[in-house]
């Protein structure tokens, strides 16, 4: 049966990316104790394609994948990418895996313990060389500066996110960057608090308020200091609690 995707199209106009997004495939996340997390991404899968082509054959991107789950680290990735240019026979791939990885969080008094989700992208192209970028986003809680002062007392508070992307030189682990998160926010977000743990929670929050610009900069120069990492951009936006918006800021920085 003649494959039309074969024809010659002689509109001659090289396309950057093309593929398939929205497969759901199961996952391995790898933690700091080198565990796998089992789960599932949402996954696009594409590769260049040259002026002259048509188009390409949908299936083998998925077939490419398999039924294992698919191990989320620069070697699984580049793996993938490397017999996806092969099967197709092109200059560059790229694949973009969207999941969720769990932190164990302890409460702070009673030591409770739950599972937090932060979600993770992993993104890794193949064009003559292997890039690779890992993105956590981690919930947060911020108390306003300005409300504090002017109150001279409590404050509103808010919860937000901060996603943080890095490209580094070695290995970088999950836990690490939400680490770096929550050391950099006016206090960390718990999936399972006590009465006496949100007491704790919202005290020492307010003794580290922080404007939305005070927290990507935190993150910042936490990351500045890692000599693994030489690219990143840091986002944050909190989920305004007393205004009918939000507040966003961001940095990118290469080393």
């Amino acid at each position: 049966m003649p494959m039309m995707q074969d024809d010659h199209d002689d509109r001659e106009i090289a396309l950057d990316r093309v593929g398939i997004t929205g497969l759901v495939h199961p996952v391995a996340i790898p933690d700091r104790e080198d565990h796998l997390q089992a789960g599932e991404g949402t996954i696009g899968l594409f590769v260049e394609l040259p002026p002259g082509d048509r188009g390409v054959h949908m299936s083998r991107f998925v077939e490419i994948l398999g039924t294992d789950p698919l191990e989320l680290t620069p070697s699984g990735l580049e793996a993938v990418l490397r017999r996806l240019e092969a099967t197709m026979s092109a200059a560059s791939a790229h694949i973009e895996v969207d999941g969720t990885f769990f932190v164990e969080r302890r409460a702070p008094v009673s030591r409770s313990r739950s599972l937090m989700a932060c979600g993770v992208t992993f993104e890794a192209s193949l064009d003559g060389s292997f890039d690779h970028v890992l993105t956590v986003e981690v919930p947060v809680m911020t108390v306003c500066p300005c409300s504090q002062e002017a109150g001279g007392g409590p404050a509103h508070s808010q919860r937000g996110h901060v996603s943080v992307s890095v490209r580094v030189n070695g290995r970088i682990w999950i836990e690490e960057i939400v680490e770096a998160v929550d050391a950099s926010a006016s206090a960390a977000v718990y999936p399972l608090l006590k009465a006496d743990d949100e007491r704790v929670v919202i005290a020492d929050a307010h003794e580290n308020p922080l404007f939305v610009e005070d927290l990507v900069r935190n993150v910042a120069e936490r990351l500045d200091t890692d000599v693994r990492i030489y690219w990143y951009a840091v986002e944050a936006e909190n989920l305004d609690s007393v205004h009918d918006h939000n507040v966003f800021a961001m940095t990118e920085r290469s080393h």
